[in-house]
């Protein structure tokens, strides 16, 4: 269509126009999305919208410290590489635009479209003020620009923790729904409206779920299982630490935990999988979810120069039932395939207590399934990564106490922030004797999918960049790698010029940060 073609070309003017980003400073990752410049925190707004998904994200436009809260804005017709756009929403008269959700009207219900082919997008947000409170802002040039309803703030109740509202469709009553959090009391509520600009409350969630801070980013959508039956899925974020999620069902009023009541279950177990979103109007049907890689203890000092802030790989999540339920499952999207080369196959690989040195390698996606056969197997097993002269993240498995753990309390830079050495565990059993992990390596993260997405685990790691060794490990006996994939991944940026010399200056200036 005409429009597709007209925003091609817009988007290669853009591309020509703005500073072009360097996307080779030492820690800058290579295939996650991270802006070109200046702080990023939450993903906001995602939908696909005019043949391109957008992605929108928490930015400040005038350094790499929080604060100034605008939209930043980026596009992407793989959603794997990605075009920088200007800003799409700038604070404004000292409001900052906190985060929030984009909607399709194609109706025109609110009045705010001028294509009627089209519709338009609507942007929901927090405004932040001396309060926090819910607000419109439209676009009719395909999210490139908004203009701020005049009517905002569209639901307002004088709180200080009432923020990020989600909204979609409901077809069954023909109606808008809107999750938000109450974040200090840790509630979720509901509202419903039928022309997007007057709501209606419905009810509030938060009789469950943990109470170790605030809740935030709150998302509710159906999701099939694998009868095809649709179930509905709830979370929000925890304290900038985790992303709690339930399953149950929603009939237009209310949430009911009718899955997952009593348990407390995170979407990743790792430290850095915080703020996540989700998108809408995904043209394939599927749920695709992607989060800010940060731990708000630490995300404000992150040792990066020019640039603060990085977002997890882009995952599609579905349901599975297992013997204690049905549980989210969680894989990488398949359009990252495209980015690998130089592959590798390993087969039959004996372990005896002893270690195989793997290759060297700060960008590459490994896939590999252990057998553990019988008792007296090793009791631990995994990767080395980054490795080097005193250094190494691990990437384990104990078999007795059946936990998965990525150990980086020996992973390089860590003086920076006493929270940031640490283990991260969760209990995982093995399936038919067997484990199977697939890791995501990038030059500042390590991300591990476990028993076909099971389990996830994220975590940065700021190591020295000449100290890349991977190793396979086990200890306390014998095991089989019995299958072994490797593959080197592109840079989604530009080419990394960097010398080997340069790169030892640089970290040498960390180390004293």
């Amino acid at each position: 269509m005409l429009w597709h073609f007209l925003l091609f070309l817009l988007n290669l003017v853009l591309s020509k126009s703005f500073e072009e980003p360097t996307y080779h400073e030492l820690y800058r990752p290579a295939y996650h999305f991270s802006p070109p410049k200046n702080w990023l925190n939450d993903p906001n707004g995602l939908i696909y919208f005019g043949g391109v998904y957008h992605l929108f994200y928490q930015y400040n436009p005038y350094g790499t410290d929080w604060g100034h809260m605008s939209w930043g804005h980026a596009i992407s017709h793989d959603l794997v590489h990605w075009a920088n756009l200007p800003v799409a929403i700038p604070e404004y008269d000292d409001v900052m635009i906190f985060s929030g959700c984009n909607i399709i009207d194609k109706n025109n219900t609110s009045g705010f479209c001028t294509s009627k082919e089209l519709g338009c997008l609507l942007a929901f947000y927090t405004q932040q003020t001396d309060r926090e409170s819910q607000a419109i802002a439209y676009s009719n040039d395909f999210g490139l620009t908004y203009k701020q309803y005049a009517g905002n703030p569209i639901i307002d109740l004088n709180e200080k923790d009432f923020r990020d509202p989600k909204v979609f469709w409901y077809e069954q009553e023909e109606k808008w729904v809107m999750v938000v959090a109450l974040s200090a009391v840790f509630k979720l509520q509901l509202y419903s409206s039928k022309d997007l600009i007057n709501w209606t409350l419905l009810s509030e969630f938060g009789s469950e779920g943990s109470t170790l801070g605030p809740w935030e980013d709150p998302d509710l959508f159906a999701l099939p299982d694998e009868e095809g039956n649709l179930r509905w899925v709830l979370y929000h974020a925890v304290d900038n630490e985790y992303v709690e999620y339930y399953i149950g069902d929603f009939d237009g009023k209310a949430f009911t935990n009718s899955e997952t009541k009593g348990e407390t279950l995170f979407i990743d177990y790792g430290r850095d999988f915080i703020e996540a979103a989700t998108w809408n109007n995904e043209p394939k049907g599927r749920r695709l979810i992607i989060a800010y890689l940060d731990d708000g203890k630490y995300g404000a000092i992150l040792p990066t120069q020019v640039w603060r802030g990085q977002l997890t790989l882009i995952r599609e999540l579905k349901l599975k039932r297992f013997p204690e339920g049905l549980r989210i499952i969680q894989q990488p999207i398949e359009e990252l395939n495209a980015l690998r080369y130089s592959p590798q196959h390993y087969g039959g690989v004996q372990l005896n207590s002893e270690s195989v040195n793997l290759t060297n390698a700060s960008q590459i996606e490994i896939i590999a399934e252990f057998l553990i056969p019988s008792e007296d197997s090793a009791k631990e097993f995994g990767f080395k990564v980054f490795v080097g002269e005193s250094q190494s993240t691990i990437i384990g498995y104990k078999v007795d106490s059946g936990e998965l753990f990525v150990d980086r309390t020996n992973s390089g830079l860590l003086n920076f922030s006493s929270d940031f050495p640490s283990i991260t565990n969760h209990t995982l059993a093995l399936e038919n004797k067997r484990m199977k992990l697939r890791i995501f390596i990038d030059q500042s993260s390590i991300e591990v999918f476990a028993n076909d997405g099971r389990l996830a685990m994220t975590n940065l790691v700021f190591p020295d960049p000449l100290k890349n060794q991977i190793i396979v490990y086990a200890e306390g006996g014998s095991l089989t790698v019995e299958t072994m994939d490797t593959w080197l991944l592109q840079d989604i940026w530009s080419s990394k010029n960097d010398k080997e010399e340069t790169l030892k200056e640089k970290f040498k200036d960390f180390l004293s940060f």
